[in-house]
């Protein structure tokens, strides 16, 4: 993938969690390693890790997601 379209699909992605109603989903962390997007932190239960990458999967388009977000209840 050309590296600016992998850029603006990265940066698609930040902005549907910015702006997701579900504020934890606020916190994540972005970053591409590879040809991959990687999703990082901590939210308090397993829907809200579903429904992160979920956003991420739709902005990107078929890219490769790697969800690494840690669950830890509060």
């Amino acid at each position: 993938m050309i590296d600016s379209g992998f850029q603006n699909l990265l940066g698609q992605a930040k902005k549907m969690l910015a702006e997701s109603p579900l504020h934890e989903l606020h916190r994540l962390r972005l970053e591409r390693q590879g040809d991959t997007v990687l999703i990082s932190g901590q939210l308090s239960n397993f829907y809200l890790k579903q429904k992160a990458q979920e956003t991420i999967r739709s902005a990107t388009r078929g890219v490769h997601v790697r969800n690494l977000v840690r669950v830890e209840s509060k």
